[in-house]
C-alpha cells in the first residue's frame, strides 16, 4: 500500500481520500480569513459545505463550487472595502490572501467534482 501511494504522489495524481483532506484544510483557512474580514454571509456558506467536505461528500464540493460564478459572487467578493484608502497595505494583503484561497478552494472543490468515478 505504501509503495501504490508513493506512485500516485509521484505521479501527481492524489486519492479521493486526500482531495478531500485538502478541500477540508483550505476551506478553513479560507472560512478564518473570511471570519477575520467579517464576511459573515460567506462564512456561513463555507461552514454549510464543510460537514460534507469532512464526511468525504461530493455534495461538499458542489456546496463551494456553487459559490462561484455570476454575479455578485464569491468570485466578486472584495474584503474590507473600507481598507482601501485607510490602510492599502492592509487592504492589498487580505485581497491577495483572499485571492489565494479562493483559488485554491476552488480547484481543490472542481478536482473532486470533476473525477469520473463515485
Amino acid at each position: 500500500m505504501r509503495l501504490l501511494t508513493r506512485v500516485f504522489w509521484s505521479t501527481g495524481l492524489q486519492t479521493l481520500n486526500q482531495q478531500f483532506i485538502d478541500l477540508g484544510n483550505t476551506t478553513r483557512e479560507l472560512i478564518s480569513l473570511l471570519h477575520e474580514a467579517d464576511e459573515g454571509f460567506w462564512v456561513m456558506c463555507m461552514r454549510r459545505a464543510l460537514p460534507k467536505i469532512e464526511g468525504h461528500e461530493l455534495a461538499g464540493a458542489t456546496l463551494v463550487l456553487g459559490c462561484y460564478g455570476g454575479m455578485d459572487t464569491f468570485s466578486d467578493l472584495e474584503l474590507a472595502k473600507g481598507l482601501a484608502e485607510q490602510d492599502p497595505v492592509r487592504h492589498r494583503n487580505l485581497n491577495g490572501r483572499l485571492d489565494h484561497l479562493r483559488t485554491k478552494t476552488f480547484e481543490a472543490a472542481r478536482c473532486i467534482a470533476a473525477r469520473q468515478t463515485w
